[in-house]
């Protein structure tokens, strides 16, 4: 890593370079130096989601920021990454394109953040041998770009090289219209394209099964009035499974798993049925 601080004049020529050759910033607006931003000063870029996510981890975490090591999954232009680790955490952030993967390299060198690590990597190879363990694993609009069997090893994963909690932001499944089963259990969402590329979307029930599954011991939702609808955020907590001592009978039975919601009837259709049973 570079030990001699970047002057302005040089991030502004190597960001323009950057622009040049892999085009503008589109998500994440950093102020890498006075007056020199990645997307412009006053552009408004996703600020607004990396302030949630940081607020959280703040709220959530066991220890102070700068004790906590944490892993940032499809890190984008490194948004989350680079604030967590502007504020003392030791980050490693995992990106699969390369053009993105440049772009948050850049900006961790011109913001000199030696404790952040940009890995250009696939998330199919994330593994505690190779990576260590992280007290807090961001997974923010990952396993709902994945296709099966993909999505269910990368959420195995996440589980293995999480020791503290992991918040896991998809869009999720409206209804249950396709099945893929893993290790014997059948989990449900749809199928769904785009840009040519398969993807599988879990229903809410079978994404809480699949934390569950995985290796969590509790789930609770994040929420947020600017956060999209169909794509809510978890906190996934790896614990200690707890044992009760005064109803010891109830330890051997396995947690109940999430069902799928029956679908609503449709609009006016009671009162329909209704006029029917009167005639």
């Amino acid at each position: 890593m570079r030990k001699t601080p970047m002057t302005p004049e040089e991030i502004l020529r190597r960001r323009d370079e950057i622009v040049a050759r892999r085009g503008p910033w589109r998500d994440d607006n950093l102020r890498l130096a006075k007056n020199v931003y990645t997307m412009g000063e006053g552009a408004r870029g996703n600020e607004g989601r990396v302030r949630r996510t940081v607020q959280t981890v703040l709220d959530l975490a066991a220890s102070r920021i700068k004790e906590l090591r944490v892993l940032d999954l499809g890190c984008g232009e490194g948004g989350f990454a680079l604030e967590l680790g502007k504020q003392g955490a030791e980050v490693v952030a995992i990106e699969g394109r390369p053009a993105l993967a440049e772009k948050a390299e850049f900006a961790r060198e011109a913001l000199g953040l030696r404790h952040v690590a940009i890995l250009h990597g696939d998330l199919c190879r994330l593994s505690p041998e190779e990576h260590g363990f992280f007290d807090v694993v961001l997974a923010l609009g990952i396993l709902d770009r994945l296709d099966a069997p993909a999505l269910f090893d990368v959420a195995n994963r996440i589980a293995a090289v999480c020791k503290g909690f992991a918040l896991v932001e998809a869009r999720l499944a409206a209804r249950p219209r396709a099945s893929h089963v893993c290790d014997g259990i059948v989990f449900r969402g749809s199928l769904r394209s785009v840009d040519n590329e398969p993807r599988f979307l879990l229903t809410r029930a079978s994404m809480l099964s699949l934390l569950a599954q995985s290796g969590f011991t509790s789930i609770a939702e994040t929420l947020d009035p600017n956060a999209a609808a169909d794509a809510p955020c978890f906190a996934a907590f790896k614990g200690r499974r707890a044992a009760l001592q005064t109803a010891p009978q109830a330890n051997a039975v396995l947690p109940p798993r999430w069902e799928e919601a029956s679908p609503a009837p449709p609009r006016g259709g009671i009162a329909r049925l209704l006029r029917r049973v009167r005639k």
